[in-house]
Order: structure tokens, then C-alpha cells, then sequence
């Protein structure tokens, strides 16, 4: 079964059934600013605790990326939103990147990210003025 790219990306086919979520078990997608209406609502979902600040650094980049938090922050591997049953966000609701992953076709294949890279995604955060200036970016915890 193979589900061909709509508008908004791809959905889940009977191979993501199969290998129950690998990918959103290894970590979330990535977030767009256009996803979000403004700086507060932003820090709102960050304060939530259901989204996260990630910091992509590298020889190529530094930026940051708004993402869902990890299930598992110390380990910073998972998706909160991912259940037994599947990721509990409606399709419509779910972050571009992981919208926009194209589920493998084969068993041994590799599901592989389509469109607005995580990269991509970091310069565009950065520029949009949701995010605080990254020398201060620490949003308290509860």
C-alpha cells in the first residue's frame, strides 16, 4: 500500500502500522513558525511542556528549531504525541516534519524527509521573531 503526497504531506500507510512509529520513537519533527500564530503562543507551548527549544549546532549551522519534546528528555529520544495506537495529534495538527516524512516502501527501506529541512526550518525560526535572542532563551520549568 503506498499513500501518494497531498497538500499537506504524507499519512501513515501499512508500513508505518508494521514498524509501529520507529522514526517518531527515535525523535519528533520539526515545527514551522507559520505554525504558530505568534511569540506567545510559542512560549505557551513550550511552557506546556508538549513542544521544545532545540539547538542544531554544527560546522553548517547554528539555529534553533521549535519541535514537539522528547518522550524521553534525558535519553532525548521519542515523540510525546506518539502512542501504542499511533500519534495522537490529528494529521492536520501535526508538525511539518512529520507530515512531510515519506513513509519507506520496503521493510529494509528508510522513511525520508520531504520538503523544508530541519536546517531550513532552524534559519527560519530564527528569523521569524518568535524565538527570545538566543543568548536568552532559557524558559523557565515549572
Amino acid at each position: 500500500m503506498r499513500e501518494e503526497m497531498g497538500e499537506e504531506g504524507y499519512r501513515e500507510t501499512e508500513m508505518c502500522v508494521r514498524c509501529a512509529g520507529s522514526c517518531c520513537r527515535l525523535q519528533p519533527g520539526h515545527c514551522l513558525p507559520s505554525e504558530f500564530e505568534s511569540a506567545e503562543a510559542v512560549r505557551a507551548a513550550v511552557v506546556s511542556g508538549k513542544y521544545t527549544i532545540v539547538l542544531l549546532f554544527d560546522q553548517h549551522i547554528m539555529a534553533r528549531v521549535v519541535r514537539p519534546h522528547y518522550k524521553d528528555p534525558e535519553a532525548r529520544t521519542g515523540c510525546v504525541f506518539l502512542r501504542e495506537d499511533g500519534c495522537e495529534l490529528p494529521f492536520s495538527e501535526r508538525p511539518y516534519g512529520c507530515r512531510m516524512l515519506k513513509p519507506k516502501e520496503q521493510d529494509d527501506g528508510h522513511c525520508e524527509p520531504q520538503g523544508i529541512s530541519i536546517e531550513e526550518a532552524g534559519h527560519m525560526w530564527e528569523e521569524s521573531g518568535y524565538l527570545p535572542p538566543i543568548w536568552n532563551s532559557i524558559i523557565p520549568v515549572k
